[in-house]
């Protein structure tokens, strides 16, 4: 990728961003707890505004494992959402946990092709 790191203020908040996906997905993993998914909404909303408005190589260069993360976000939500019963079921909290793994794992495509691992 072309795209400067030092001085692109955008960027290094995007990285960020990043950083902390990768910690609530892997931390949602570990414990089942889906009220991570408040955290990880607001993360994954900035993620998109950066991502989707950046012309640069930086945010092109990884357009598929970005849609990635979005589409399992939304499915995750969507499927707790359509749960109607007052504890998840087996079912579906193993579906959200297919979705998160999904980000977890074009989160960390995204780091590798960045060189940050």
């Amino acid at each position: 990728m072309a795209t400067e790191l030092e001085g692109n203020e955008t960027l290094q908040n995007f990285i960020a961003l990043l950083c902390d996906l990768n910690h609530q997905a892997a931390e949602l993993l570990k414990t089942g707890n889906t009220e991570i998914l408040s955290d990880m909404n607001d993360t994954v909303e900035k993620m998109y505004e950066i991502q989707h408005n950046g012309t640069e190589d930086a945010y092109t260069a990884i357009e598929e494992d970005a849609q990635i993360i979005y589409k399992n976000f939304n499915a995750a939500v969507t499927m707790l959402k359509s749960f109607e019963g007052n504890k998840i079921d087996k079912t579906t909290s193993e579906a959200v946990r297919i979705f998160v793994r999904n980000i977890f794992d074009a989160n960390v495509r995204i780091v590798l092709a960045y060189g940050l691992a």
